[in-house]
């Protein structure tokens, strides 16, 4: 599987037009302005009998994590809080604020399997397949 980077390409497209817009909203808005989103990228493999997914979170604490689970959809929602800086910010491309991921979720889970761990700034997550729709292998007899 190829991942792709939609931002890379552009950034690489048209590295002046980026420079001379980024520079504008600084002039505008400050420096905070810009880049000061939190990502969150997810990863999701399987396994033979539960459904992993990682989720970086840098800096966010247990309280600034929660997880639920609805009608199939898995939500991750992460809060990172800014510092308070002392005098004039020069500089900010660190992530803050709220991010939430909504997963759609196949009926093999088991939601009351699902256990979830903040981890060096993974937000780890397993849930369980259940056992009843997994597939069945038949064992032939020889007759």
């Amino acid at each position: 599987m190829k991942t792709t980077h939609p931002n890379n390409r552009l950034q690489n497209l048209f590295p002046a037009a980026i420079a001379e817009v980024d520079s504008f909203v600084d002039q505008f808005f400050g420096p905070a302005a810009r880049g000061s989103a939190l990502r969150a990228p997810v990863s999701i493999w399987e396994g033979e009998n539960q459904l992993y997914l990682e989720i970086d979170a840098p800096g966010v604490t247990q309280e600034g994590v929660e997880v639920t689970f609805e009608k199939g959809q898995l939500t991750l929602s992460l809060e990172r809080k800014a510092p308070e800086y002392e005098g004039k910010l020069w500089h900010a491309e660190r992530g803050f604020g709220k991010v939430t991921r909504t997963l759609s979720l196949p009926e093999t889970v088991d939601p009351e399997t699902i256990e979830a761990s903040l981890r060096d700034g993974v937000l780890q997550v397993t849930i369980g397949k259940r056992p009843e729709l997994q597939p069945k292998k038949i064992e032939v007899k020889i007759a």
